[in-house]
C-alpha cells in the first residue's frame, strides 16, 4: 500500500520531470543575424516559415513537437519565421508559409513546403543532421 508521503514524493517527481526542459523543438524567433551565425557555424539548423492562422503550419508544428524528445535531433537549432510580420525574410527565402528548411555544413540541404506527414518532417530533420 502506498503511503501519503510516497504519493506526494511520486507526484513531486512527476511534476519536476514535466517541468524539466526537454531538448525540444523550441523555436527561437527568426533573427537574421542569429540565424546567419547558426548556419555559418556548420551545425544543423531548421527554419520553419509559420503563420498562426495556417492549418498546415500547425500540423507541421505538432509533428515537430511529437519528435522533440528524440535524441537523434538534439543538435538542431530551430528558428521560426513569422510569415505575416517578416515578409522581407519570406521573400529572401523564396518560399510559401508552411515550409521547413534544413541547413547543414553552412548550406541549405533540404526544403519542404506543405508536407504534413511525420515522414516528410523527419526527412527534413534527418537532412540537417
Amino acid at each position: 500500500m502506498i503511503t501519503r508521503r510516497q504519493m506526494a514524493a511520486g507526484l513531486a517527481a512527476m511534476a519536476a520531470a514535466a517541468a524539466a526542459p526537454a531538448w525540444g523543438a523550441e523555436f527561437q524567433p527568426y533573427d537574421p543575424a542569429q540565424v546567419e551565425k547558426a548556419i555559418a557555424s556548420g551545425k544543423p539548423v531548421v527554419v520553419h516559415v509559420y503563420a498562426p492562422w495556417c492549418l498546415q503550419c500547425h500540423i507541421q508544428s505538432m509533428r515537430l513537437d511529437g519528435l522533440k524528445n528524440d535524441p537523434a535531433y538534439s543538435g538542431i537549432s530551430f528558428f521560426r519565421v513569422d510569415y505575416d510580420n517578416q515578409k522581407d525574410v519570406v521573400e529572401k527565402l523564396g518560399c510559401p508559409r508552411s515550409t521547413l528548411i534544413a541547413y547543414k555544413g553552412g548550406k541549405e540541404v533540404s526544403r519542404m513546403s506543405w508536407g504534413l506527414s511525420e515522414a516528410s518532417v523527419v526527412g527534413v530533420l534527418k537532412a540537417a543532421m
